[in-house]
């Protein structure tokens, strides 16, 4: 995510390419693995709030719900390298990924009870537990590297400028093994573990919240799957 000036704040252009490069990665017999990171010191500060939206931010919200999805279920193994903050956005999408590397600098914070988006609970629930997902979303505070590391949320705590280097260590190690299998063994990860199934759910409340303009009623309840992803 190169937009460095921005905090490599996710605008609507940036999410359409993310979305292309996963489906191009997917479908190139030669890439192995993904990494994502920042450019300069910031992962991501999630949605571009400067953006101008005709529409009222509609696709974006429904682009966010697009990549979140192609994140989770990603055949090829991900990684994420977090140097800096990863606010909104930017911490679903390190979340989804594999495997977390942090560097010093690195801390996370899911503001969605404060900027009334309905996500932070499908990934997060899996990495850390019930609790520690429910102090870290419903209370969207900073959360510190060290933290991160002890919840089990980073698998990875380097120094700085390290966080490569180590992502790449990890992604050879996978290459080296049977990409089928491998393939095979993250959808089984996805749907014993009930994730697939957490993120389809959590879209939903994403994707009626993009309809409606606002938090709609009745969202405490089973959301059909009934918006779909549109991309244009």
């Amino acid at each position: 995510m190169d937009r460095p000036k921005a905090h490599n704040a996710m605008s609507t252009q940036m999410l359409t390419a993310l979305i292309d490069v996963l489906d191009e990665a997917e479908s190139d017999p030669d890439v192995v693995g993904i990494v994502v990171t920042g450019a300069g010191d910031t992962f991501s500060a999630g949605a571009d709030l400067r953006e101008e939206l005709a529409d009222g931010g509609r696709r974006r919200m429904e682009l966010f719900a697009l990549l979140y999805e192609r994140m989770t279920l990603c055949q090829l193994p991900t990684v994420a390298v977090l140097a800096g903050p990863a606010v909104g956005g930017g911490v679903e999408v390190a979340a989804a990924c594999d495997l977390r590397v942090a560097e010093p600098t690195a801390w996370v914070r899911f503001p969605g009870a404060i900027v009334r988006v309905p996500v932070g609970t499908a990934r997060t629930i899996g990495l850390v537990g019930l609790g520690t997902a429910k102090d870290w979303v419903l209370s969207s505070r900073d959360v510190r590297r060290g933290e991160l590391v002890a919840s089990g949320f980073v698998q990875r705590a380097v120094g700085n400028g390290e966080g490569m280097a180590a992502a790449l260590e990890w992604l050879a190690q996978v290459a080296s093994r049977d990409p089928d299998t491998v393939a095979l063994l993250k959808r089984m990860f996805n749907d014993s573990s009930g994730l697939r199934d957490r993120t389809m759910f959590e879209n939903d409340a994403l994707r009626a919240t993009a309809e409606a303009g606002q938090l709609p009623p009745g969202l405490d309840v089973d959301l059909p799957r009934t918006v779909r992803p549109r991309r244009r």
